[in-house]
């Protein structure tokens, strides 16, 4: 049975992730309180209408928009370097929660959160697919169309990612709805999964650039709590541990740090795709490696390609218009 005050309390700590996002991308509250307050109207409405249509049952009618609340306020502050017109930025917010996010969380936790295994075949347990793939692929666009000048804003992408980190566990504990034999390793991986993608990513930094630094440190962070977004129901420790590993190296080699989308967009989009293909492997009882059989890694396969392209596809519908409002 589910727990209404456990799902109440996650989402109160799930808020941490706002500023964390503030912090990581180099966002200010000045500038981004407006945006801010628009997408938690905008998200207050489709958590109700959600809940009462029964389109997101139960908890996920709460946590899914805190969720999407804390994935916005990166794209927020990612177009806030970007775009000095709110009503431009408010437009291409509410475009990406509602053309974007909603759909794809509707993919996950749709039909009792069940949608997404029942008729596809396929895993996500706590929204990668939305919250990394889909925040992830908007801002690709966004950063593609925008340039690659330095942000002007001090940027503290570990703490960010740190916050943002504690925020994921929140979340995904609460996704749980209820304490259970699973909770316990739900909050180990999500603590853990990140805890070793920073390693990774101070591994591959320090072979890239001879030094660590911050930033460096903030994206494995924030890419191995992508990752385990999808996974941490599914795995096993070690397995855990290896995607950390994955994660954090990938994303710290291809990492561009020279404005707040590409900072973002790196770690999410490689962290999310990493971790959904990652259960196709060895997703406990039905990845290849139990298994035997490549049916699940097709499947998760194709919802990622999937998911990617209908996310460039409403993207570029979004932003393309726009490109000439995008400061250089």
């Amino acid at each position: 049975m589910a727990d209404p005050i456990l799902y109440l309390a996650c989402a109160v700590v799930t808020l941490a992730g706002v500023p964390g996002m503030l912090l990581y991308t180099g966002g200010t509250w000045s500038k981004s309180a407006p945006d801010v307050a628009l997408l938690s109207g905008l998200w207050l409405v489709v958590g109700a209408v959600a809940g009462v249509t029964g389109a997101l049952p139960g908890g996920f009618a709460i946590l899914v928009p805190v969720l999407g609340l804390v994935a916005g306020t990166g794209v927020a502050a990612a177009l806030a370097e970007r775009i000095q017109a709110r009503g431009i930025r408010a437009m291409l917010l509410a475009g990406f929660s509602l053309l974007i996010f909603v759909p794809l969380a509707l993919v996950v936790f749709g039909g009792g959160g069940t949608w997404l295994y029942r008729e596809v075949g396929s895993l996500d347990f706590a929204g990668a697919l939305p919250a990394a793939i889909g925040a992830g692929g908007f801002l690709t666009v966004v950063a593609l169309a925008s340039g690659r000048s330095a942000a002007g804003e001090r940027v503290l992408a570990l703490r960010g990612a740190m916050l943002v980190a504690v925020a994921a566990v929140a979340c995904a504990v609460g996704l749980e709805l209820r304490i259970d034999e699973l909770t316990p390793a739900i909050a180990l991986h999500m603590l853990m999964t990140p805890a070793i993608a920073i390693l990774a990513a101070a591994g591959i930094e320090r072979v890239k650039r001879g030094r660590n630094t911050r930033e460096g440190l903030g994206a494995g962070t924030l890419a191995g709590t992508a990752a385990a977004l999808a996974t941490s129901a599914y795995l096993e420790t070690v397995s855990a541990l290896i995607l950390g590993l994955l994660a954090g190296a990938v994303a710290e080699a291809a990492f561009r740090g020279a404005s707040a989308a590409w900072r973002l967009a790196t770690p999410l989009l490689i962290g999310g795709i990493t971790g959904m293909l990652f259960l196709g492997i060895f997703g406990l009882d039905v990845g290849f490696v139990y298994s035997g059989q490549p049916m699940l890694l097709a499947r998760q396969a194709l919802v990622v390609g999937v998911s990617l392209i209908y996310t460039a596809i409403v993207s570029l519908a979004l932003v393309i218009p726009l490109r000439g409002r995008f400061r250089r």
